[in-house]
């Protein structure tokens, strides 16, 4: 426990709450989990209901994004079903908080379904983007979104894992 609470900066007394179903994780600290045990976030979410070719979820997961946030995502591509991708659609809500800054291996491409959202990388200017606009980036670089304004927005992000 204390080598994967040093791995991915985590306290062992969240560990232990996670372990023993005593708290729930949110995204930012599956993503740190994952990347300290060196295996993909989607090993930490349901598993697919039933086997077969073609995945479909009626009634997606939500898990928070970050503990200090308000902000929910909802897991389209359920936890092992893909090797390749993960799927989530974001809400940001006024007054709910920001995102914390994520890292991961891969690529993200990010769809904004409604509204209007800031899209920050490291080392680049920051990017605002509408309903139909998109944008692509490599998951390693710190990066987080926030809302832009004061409305509420929606956005698709798909992880594509390397």
């Amino acid at each position: 426990m204390a080598v994967l609470a040093t791995r991915s900066g985590l306290s062992q007394p969240f560990l232990s709450q996670l372990e023993r179903g005593l708290a729930t994780p949110s995204l930012s600290s599956i993503y740190r989990i994952a990347e300290a045990l060196d295996v993909t976030p989607g090993t930490f979410l349901r598993p697919p209901g039933r086997p077969g070719t073609v995945s479909h979820e009626a009634d997606p997961q939500v898990i928070r994004v970050d503990e200090s946030a308000g902000q929910v995502a909802h897991v389209l591509i359920p936890g092992g079903r893909s090797a390749v991708m993960e799927a989530y659609e974001h809400h940001f809500e006024p007054g709910r908080g920001e995102r914390g800054w994520f890292e991961h291996p891969g690529e993200d491409f990010l769809y904004v379904l409604e509204g209007e959202i800031v899209l920050e990388v490291e080392g680049e200017e920051p990017l605002t983007l509408r309903a139909g606009q998109s944008a692509h980036h490599r998951g390693e670089l710190p990066h987080r979104c926030r809302l832009s304004g004061p409305a509420s927005a929606r956005t698709l992000l798909v992880i594509a894992n390397a």
